[in-house]
């Protein structure tokens, strides 16, 4: 009888477990269909929707910058966006907001200019 027991509980301890696991996990979404990728002789470009960097220093977030969609150019090493959203925090951790209808990101140095 006990041992019938204990087979019960570790069912429903796995069960419960095993449910815990999926509601975890279901709330991450992690899709392909923001991201589309083209190969192309000077090299591989890169399509993202809802584009999102973040920039921290010494754990802190220094800016962030957001956009409707980013087309990386690997061979120029730029990052062309439309409808832009940079935040810029300074060290008293005050935000400053600037929109702007396009914007280019230079991958190696973060140089960003917008327009618009």
């Amino acid at each position: 009888m006990i041992d019938k027991i204990r087979t019960l509980m570790l069912l429903i301890a796995v069960s419960v477990s095993g449910y815990a696991g999926y509601v975890f996990l279901s709330k991450f979404e992690a899709t392909s269909e923001n991201i589309d990728v083209r190969i192309t002789k000077e090299g591989i470009d890169v399509e993202i929707k809802k584009f999102k960097v973040i920039h921290e220093k010494s754990g802190r977030k220094d800016w962030e910058l957001k956009a409707d969609l980013a087309q990386i150019n690997q061979e120029k090493e730029t990052t062309k966006m439309r409808n832009v959203e940079y935040i810029f925090r300074n060290d008293e951790n005050r935000e400053f907001k600037v929109y702007a209808d396009f914007g280019t990101l230079m991958n190696k140095t973060n140089d960003l200019n917008l327009e618009g």
